[in-house]
C-alpha cells in the first residue's frame, strides 16, 4: 500500500492515515483486456484494412463490418460471439488471443452456409484491437479460402447516445434493390430507417456501426410482407457500407451488400 497525498489527521491524540490501494491491472494473459464489444473500423480498400480476400472466381474483396463481443469463459479463456451469430473459443496469453482449438466450424445462421476458421489471432492496445483470420467457407462440394490479413476494431460501450448523429441523413445505394435510405434519430442511440419501398425499420447505433434491433422485423405491404433478419451499417461520415439479409415481398431471399453515399 502507498500513503495518501493528503496529510494525516490528528484528532484526540490519535493519528488517522488515509491509504489507497493500487489500481487493479489486468494480467496480460488473463483475457480481461479483451472483454467487451468491438466494432470493425471502417474498411479502407487502398490499404486492405478490414478487407478480406476469397479465392471465389470473380469475387471482389469483401469489406468486413459489424461487431464481436468477447466474454470470459474460464481463467485464461475468452469466448467471442459475432453479430452474425457464430461463437468462437480463444485462449489468452501474453501475446494475445489465439483461436483454441483451431479449426472451429460454425453454420452461419445469417448467410446460410458453414465455414471453418483455421486460425484467428487478436491483439489489443487499450481500446484498439488488431486481428488476422484464415478460414474455409463451405459451398456445396467446394471450399473457398477466406483471408483477413489486416483487421482492426475499436472497443465501444453498450450505451452510446451520441453515435446516432453520424448516421442521420438521406443516403443513395450503389445498387437498385437497396434504393434510397433515410436515417433519422429516434431517441438516444436509436435510429429509424425508411427504405425506398416504404418500409420503416429500427436500428441501434454504437460507435461507427448501426444494427437492426430487434434483430427480426417485418413490414407488411398489402397481402405480402418484407422481413429483415439482419442489417448492419458501418459509417465513415459521407459514406456507408451496408449488409442486409431477409425475404422480399415475393418471399425471395434478400442478401444485399451495398455502398451508400450521403446526398
Amino acid at each position: 500500500m502507498s500513503r495518501s497525498p493528503f496529510p494525516a489527521l490528528a484528532l484526540l491524540g490519535v493519528t488517522f492515515v488515509v491509504v489507497t490501494a493500487p489500481a487493479a491491472v489486468a494480467e496480460p494473459d488473463s483475457g480481461a483486456a479483451y472483454l467487451g464489444r468491438w466494432n470493425y473500423d471502417f474498411p479502407d480498400h487502398s490499404t486492405m484494412l478490414n478487407y478480406a480476400t476469397e479465392n471465389i472466381p470473380g469475387a471482389p474483396d469483401a469489406p468486413q463490418i459489424g461487431d464481436i463481443i468477447f466474454t470470459s469463459s474460464a481463467p485464461g479463456r475468452v469466448t467471442g460471439r459475432t453479430d452474425v451469430g457464430c461463437t468462437w473459443e480463444f485462449k489468452s496469453s501474453t501475446d494475445g488471443l489465439t483461436l483454441d482449438p483451431p479449426n472451429q466450424t460454425c453454420h452461419n445462421p445469417t448467410f446460410g452456409y458453414s465455414y471453418t476458421t483455421t486460425a484467428w489471432t487478436v491483439r489489443v492496445h487499450g481500446d484498439k484491437e488488431t486481428e488476422s483470420i484464415t478460414a474455409l467457407s463451405h459451398h456445396q462440394d467446394t471450399d473457398y479460402t477466406f483471408t483477413l490479413k489486416h483487421g482492426a476494431r475499436t472497443r465501444v460501450g453498450e450505451d452510446d447516445p451520441d453515435a446516432a448523429k453520424a448516421f442521420e441523413g438521406n443516403w443513395s445505394a450503389n445498387n437498385a434493390p437497396q434504393g434510397n435510405v433515410t436515417l433519422t434519430r429516434n431517441y438516444g442511440d436509436r435510429l429509424i430507417a425508411r427504405t425506398s419501398d416504404g418500409c420503416t425499420w429500427t436500428l441501434v447505433s454504437r460507435g461507427d456501426t448501426a444494427k437492426l434491433d430487434p434483430p427480426a422485423q417485418t413490414c407488411t405491404q398489402g397481402d405480402s410482407a418484407v422481413t429483415l433478419r439482419f442489417w448492419t451499417i458501418a459509417d465513415s461520415g459521407d459514406h456507408q457500407i451496408s449488409t442486409m439479409t431477409g425475404t422480399d415481398a415475393k418471399g425471395e431471399p434478400i442478401m444485399l451488400n451495398s455502398e451508400l453515399t450521403r446526398h
